[in-house]
């Protein structure tokens, strides 16, 4: 069993590197896996005490475990400075189940402020503050009360305390508002590095398992990637009725016109339209409809996904611009996660807006492609009819990731033989298809309906969700093909569908009300405490004014049980009176004179044990306990 003294080094240690912990968990950037272990690991020691420990050998090899892991991660593109955050928190985690030695207890001290000052790079958001606060005043305490476990000055002995003792939380509390205050000015008012020029973002670009804006047929997924792309709620409104209104939904990111015969890329297409941050991109105009949120991750392309239904994109978080495509896209690629505000109607077919170009009307070159085409539609001469009928013939054929594909002739070689392939091979063969019989069509890419998420009641959009599709100028509009067949949705890459529902939801929950706590969230969170205190509020009175008399009660019965440390000296000064040795305020006990009539190894002894337990080693004494001690120094006491 440590003693207390120790003990508190303990607390006082693992508080400072759990507020470095907690100034990373505010950050976009740092997975959550990487600090909820630390802080798990954190509480259990807390909770257990020293029992839950490695050896400082065990400690450090986890220590180099953690420096291989991230190199392997430099070595996969990770940003080199969210990598060395990876590295300080498994150092976290290593440093907080060492076994309890002062060297231990200086790591955590230097862990922690090596966090704080990643935190302080890495995080945005103004609860930064907290644990800054919490950091600099568990960082005083602690090293006040690893100072005073050193060896006193005493000639040839030690003593366990030095002339400044750990005192109680009163006088600290008095600065912890102050130190909250300088903290959250510093956080406004001095200049930070910004991270947007060292990071990565957080999910990429992927040719076919995600949005793109070029697809290269001879190289597409060969799984279904469960990473998250988006999050979807409907405030407001039952979670019933949400799921209807939100399910089920095309969400267009951009329209791929040129074709080489093995790639579809993008037109030039230039903003034409510019909002300013703040001011709301209208997309269709004269109708109302229901605002959604849309939690989007940091990804490495400009374009907001649109979704079927699109009147308009509130607030805009910087500077955007509608193309001539109807995408909307940023003049930057945002550095990190975003909530956007849109305001929905009923799912709509059709939302592009310019005619077609050269390239959406050129035929191709192989007659493979326009016999198969011909031969298709069986000289029905209705365009509407045309499209419709190439679209529920490539519906009938299988979806399949694995299919083997022809680089040099892939869609020629999906017609005639494989007849199976991914949404991409599909489209591409579909708008070849309506281009071979002079209808103008092009490829979208972005995603379509998502699943449902009944324990947090909204719509996670994943990148296998992300799809391709075709729109062709039919009737004087765009207007929307899917030849992907249905068997395509029921494959998924999710595996424990309940854990990872859960998962989402703690994950959404900490976006929405942590990192990015909006008014309208705001608002919605005071209300429910306002029912939550209509409620159990007279309850809450009542139990914590029984708490406090309580608290008071015990400290009154501590009182005339345990004397303060000014009673203490009152009641030894008087002792010393009585045997001819006059003390100063302040003078420690092993500077004072012997006293008449005591033996010197008793009071050696005595003064050993006085100071061990003024300085919270042990248990601090009775007034019973120290009038014994002092009988026992003489029969006279």
């Amino acid at each position: 069993m440590l003693p207390e003294s120790l003990l508190q080094a303990e607390r006082l240690t693992l508080g400072v590197l759990l507020c470095g912990v907690a100034a990373l968990a505010f950050s976009d950037f740092v997975s959550p896996a990487y600090w909820l272990l630390v802080m798990g690991a954190s509480l259990l020691r807390l909770t257990i005490g020293p029992r839950f420990r490695l050896s400082e050998m065990h400690a450090s090899l986890l220590g180099w475990a953690g420096f291989f892991w991230v190199g392997l991660e430099l070595a996969f593109g990770r940003a080199w400075i969210v990598a060395f955050t990876d590295f300080l928190l498994i150092l976290s985690l290593a440093v907080c189940v060492e076994a309890p030695t002062p060297r231990n207890h200086l790591h955590r001290l230097i862990t922690g402020l090596f966090l704080i000052l990643a935190g302080s790079v890495l995080t945005d958001s103004v609860l930064y503050a907290l644990p800054l606060a919490g950091f600099l005043l568990l960082m005083w305490r602690a090293c006040r009360r690893l100072y005073g476990l050193g060896p006193g000055p005493g000639p040839g002995e030690g003593f366990a305390g030095t002339d400044l003792p750990l005192g109680g939380w009163r006088p600290d509390l008095r600065a912890f508002a102050a130190m909250l205050i300088a903290a959250t000015l510093l956080f406004f008012l001095v200049p930070r590095a910004g991270p947007g020029l060292m990071l990565k973002n957080v999910q990429p670009k992927m040719a076919a398992s995600g949005f793109s804006d070029t697809v290269e047929l001879g190289d597409f997924a060969r799984w279904l990637d469960p990473a998250v792309a988006m999050r979807v709620e409907a405030p407001g409104m039952k979670p019933s009725r949400a799921r209807v209104f939100l399910q089920g939904r095309y969400w267009r990111g951009i329209a791929l016109s040129r074709f080489d015969g093995k790639n579809w890329r993008q037109v030039v297409d230039p903003l034409y339209h510019h909002f300013r941050p703040h001011q709301s991109a209208m997309i269709t105009q004269g109708r109302s409809g229901q605002v959604v949120s849309v939690y989007r991750e940091a990804v490495e392309h400009p374009y907001i996904m649109l979704p079927d239904g699109i009147l308009r994109v509130n607030d805009l978080p910087q500077q955007a611009g509608l193309t001539a495509n109807a995408s909307l896209k940023f003049r930057r690629t945002p550095q990190r996660r975003l909530r956007l505000l849109m305001v929905l109607g009923k799912a709509g077919s059709d939302n592009a807006m310019r005619p077609p170009v050269a390239e959406e009307k050129q035929k191709p070159e192989s007659e493979v492609i326009a016999q198969w085409s011909r031969q298709t539609i069986r000289g029905a001469t209705n365009v509407t009819v045309q499209a419709e009928r190439l679209t529920q013939a490539l519906k009938g054929w299988a979806y399949n990731l694995d299919t083997s594909i022809d680089e040099q002739h892939p869609v020629e070689h999906f017609l005639l033989k494989s007849r199976s392939g991914h949404c991409e091979m599909f489209a591409s063969a579909l708008a070849l298809s309506m281009r071979s019989l002079g209808i103008p069509a092009r490829v979208v890419n972005g995603y379509y309906g998502g699943e449902w998420n009944d324990m947090g009641g909204f719509l996670l959009i994943r990148q296998q969700h992300a799809h391709a599709w075709v729109e062709a100028w039919v009737n004087e509009r765009w207007q929307r093909f899917d030849p992907t067949p249905a068997s395509r949705w029921a494959l998924s890459g999710v595996r424990f569908i309940q854990w990872d529902h859960a998962w989402e939801t703690v994950r959404l929950a900490w976006y929405r009300y942590v990192l990015e706590f909006q008014n309208e969230d705001r608002g919605v969170l005071l209300g429910r405490l306002k029912s939550w205190f209509k409620a159990y509020g007279g309850w809450l009175v009542v139990s914590l004014v029984l708490a406090f008399m309580f608290w008071r009660g015990f400290l009154f019965a501590g009182r005339r049980v345990r004397p303060g440390r000014n009673t203490a000296w009152r009641l030894l000064d008087r002792w010393l009176g009585r045997h001819g040795v006059g003390r100063v305020t302040s003078q420690p006990l092993r500077l004072v004179p012997l006293p008449q009539d005591i033996d010197v190894r008793l009071w050696r002894g005595f003064v050993v044990a006085w100071e061990t337990q003024a300085y919270g080693i042990v248990a601090p004494w009775s007034s019973r306990e120290l009038k014994r001690q002092l009988r026992a120094l003489s029969p006279t006491a």
